[in-house]
């Protein structure tokens, strides 16, 4: 086992993100936030020994980071919030950092672009 030079940053939605994703087109079946709770996006960033650099960092992240979240739900951007602001990522998603990277495999990680 390696402990790894990379934190994880895990984005939890808010109830803002989801009414926006029941109010999609096609919303059939409504998601509840304990749902959506149960498997969150994890982020793999750079190792800070502070939560206030970790910040500094999903700051210029954040935009990145919006798109994925949105476009996992609807790729149709017209159905995305015009003003993606840091606040209005806030609004909609908590973000956890836990700093203890753990590799438990022997094996190489394989990438693939996003």
């Amino acid at each position: 086992m390696y402990s790894i030079n990379r934190q994880i940053a895990i984005i939890k939605p808010k109830e803002p993100y989801v009414k926006w994703i029941n109010s999609l087109p096609g919303s059939e079946n409504p998601c509840d936030i304990e749902e959506l709770n149960n498997d969150c996006t994890a982020f793999l960033i750079p190792h800070f020994d502070y939560n206030s650099e970790s910040n500094k960092f999903m700051k210029k992240m954040y935009k990145k980071i919006f798109e994925i979240e949105l476009e996992g739900w609807n790729t149709d951007k017209r159905t995305w919030p015009k003003k993606r602001s840091f606040s209005l990522f806030e609004k909609w998603f908590y973000i956890e950092f836990h700093s203890e990277v753990i590799d438990v495999l022997g094996t190489d990680i394989e990438k693939e672009d996003y």
